[in-house]
């Protein structure tokens, strides 16, 4: 009896002590991962708040298409009156912008809102904001002290062409605390420390500070990380304080976000675990039959969730495309079910094809349900022949659907008349549609109107052309020209996608276009930044019997 009594003993200490040491890893492994968690929503949510900033200011700089060029950094009376009207506008009517500046194109000050402190003429070319439009634009560049208000700030720097695509100069947008205030709120919201740091990890905004000193974080070997495009979390001490912390980049700015709570905070709950599960060590058996049918109604409740995430990702997605129609959709990460991009393709009432490629800024159920509700939208605007034309529709859509009002819609669309031979599309702020011809790969991306739900007033313009025998049109959306081939490789862009549509012979070749986008989609969604959808169609699903015969040989049907 004592052996026995004694083996029972020995049996429920090893087994308390399992159930203890297994209790505390996993709590800590989920506060690891909640601040994990916390700095990649961070970064997310400063770069869907960059893109809208930039997409804003793209929208002004639009209106500045038609000046002349500023000879000297001057322009003739009528024209610096216009320019400065727009400037007043875009710092007066967009929240959180303190100044505004137009410089030429090489760089020297043309006029600013409220008047500048550095004289007409000025030149600006060595600020980080010049060098790095040659790269992309929009542009968010590093933070600096503004020489007139001695304040922390940064600049988002916006191309500026005429109609014909010659460089007019460089519209710019001065931001003071709108990242200060997304660190408090989103930190104070969660209980955790939010730092965003700039492309040199100089401090942009962080939680409970308010100072207006240019602070560089650039020797810390997370944020070291983070600028290197990577992601994950850290169990260290910081400052002598022991602490859990999160680090991302945040995609397509080069910044960088910190997430960091006390090890105290971020464990709070071990300390009371242990006490709890030594206290009922002699009822161990009893809980343990507890916690089964408490995990077994978890696992349900999380399959039954998974189960209606599923089913709303499908809203976004026809139920099939028509024949001949290929499409491709994949989630940035898998436990990401809900995305914003959406595709669909139909017949038009006189015979043709339509096709829509979408994303809305954002993730999760809201983003899904505006794309769900757009593409229903435009299925109907399709189904009546408008597709194309009336996306003014789609705006007031967007306006009367969303329930927060930094969600925004891009989008393009296109018709195949009934022949084959011409193609009508509009872009609404989306990336430009693929046309493969027999002997080159084009980019259309003009005409291109604003995003929708960004105020645009009147239908978007449209644009149209003519397809000779063998064309192939493909629409994608952003996450495809952001994704990477290599976790250690450069961004795709659409010069790199326009390089996929060619094939081993270095001629147009559409098979080749979606086998390789195929196998990009099919790999780890670690390459992915964003959610990525691709839809292409050719010549062989539309048209007469001799342009099927044509382009027969190269058709993605033989791929």
């Amino acid at each position: 009896m004592i052996a026995l009594i004694g083996g029972g003993l020995v049996v429920l200490v090893l087994f308390t002590f399992f159930v203890l040491r297994l209790s505390e890893n996993a709590v800590r492994r989920e506060a690891r991962g909640r601040v994990g968690t916390t700095a990649a929503l961070s970064a997310r949510l400063v770069r869907e708040q960059s893109l809208r900033v930039g997409e804003v200011v793209g929208s002004y700089a639009s209106r500045l298409s038609n000046l002349p060029a500023p000879r000297r950094a001057t322009l003739p009376p009528a024209d610096r009156r216009r320019l400065a009207a727009a400037l007043f506008a875009l710092r007066s009517e967009v929240d959180g912008v303190t100044s505004a500046s137009f410089t030429d194109s090489r760089g020297r000050l043309v006029a600013a809102s409220p008047p500048p402190v550095l004289p007409i003429g000025t030149d600006l070319s060595g600020r980080d904001w010049y060098r790095g439009l040659r790269e992309r634009s929009p542009y968010l560049s590093r933070a600096y002290i503004s020489q007139g208000r001695r304040r922390k700030v940064t600049v988002t720097a916006v191309r500026v062409q005429d109609p014909d695509g010659r460089p007019l100069g460089i519209l710019l947008a001065t931001e003071t605390e709108r990242t200060q205030r997304f660190t408090d709120a989103f930190g104070s919201q969660f209980g955790t420390g939010i730092t965003v740091t700039d492309q040199a990890g100089t401090i942009v905004g962080a939680t409970g500070s308010d100072a207006q000193r240019l602070i560089s974080l650039a020797g810390d070997p997370l944020v070291k990380r983070a600028l290197a495009g990577r992601s994950g979390t850290l169990d260290g001490s910081v400052g002598g304080e022991r602490t859990v912390s999160g680090y991302a980049p945040v995609a397509g700015t080069g910044w960088a976000v910190l997430a960091r709570v006390p090890a105290s905070e971020a464990y709070r709950d071990v300390p009371r675990l242990r006490a709890t599960v030594l206290a009922a060590s002699g009822l161990a058996a009893f809980v343990f039959l507890w916690l089964v049918p408490l995990l077994v109604g978890r696992l349900s409740r999380a399959r039954d969730a998974l189960g209606v995430q599923e089913a709303f990702q499908r809203d976004l997605l026809p139920s099939k495309m028509p024949p001949g129609v290929h499409s491709i959709y994949r989630a940035s990460e898998r436990r990401m079910l809900l995305g914003g991009d959406f595709i669909d393709a139909l017949p038009t009432p006189d015979g043709g094809l339509a096709i829509l490629v979408g994303d809305v800024c954002g993730h999760g159920p809201r983003a899904a349900a505006l794309g769900a509700t757009l593409r229903a939208g435009w299925r109907t605007l399709a189904s009546a022949g408008v597709g194309v034309t009336r996306l003014d529709l789609l705006d007031a859509l967007v306006d009367g659907e969303r329930r927060d009002l930094d969600l925004f819609a891009t989008l393009a669309c296109a018709e195949i008349s009934p022949d084959g031979r011409t193609l009508t599309y509009a872009l609404a702020g989306h990336p430009p549609p693929l046309l493969l011809l027999p002997d080159d790969v084009v980019a259309l991306d003009a005409p291109r109107g604003a995003a929708l739900g960004l105020g645009a007033v009147g239908p978007r313009p449209i644009g149209t052309q003519d397809l000779p025998d063998g064309w192939a049109l493909a629409l994608y959306t952003d996450g495809l020209i952001e994704a990477r081939a290599t976790p250690e490789s450069e961004r795709l862009g659409v010069p790199g996608l326009m390089a996929w549509g060619r094939g081993p012979d270095g001629r147009p070749d559409a098979a080749h276009l979606l086998a390789t986008v195929r196998r990009l989609a099919d790999r780890e969604p670690s390459h992915l930044d964003d959610d990525l959808a691709f839809v292409i169609v050719d010549a062989t699903v539309i048209g007469d019997p001799d342009v099927r015969a044509a382009v027969a040989p190269r058709s993605m049907g033989r791929a």
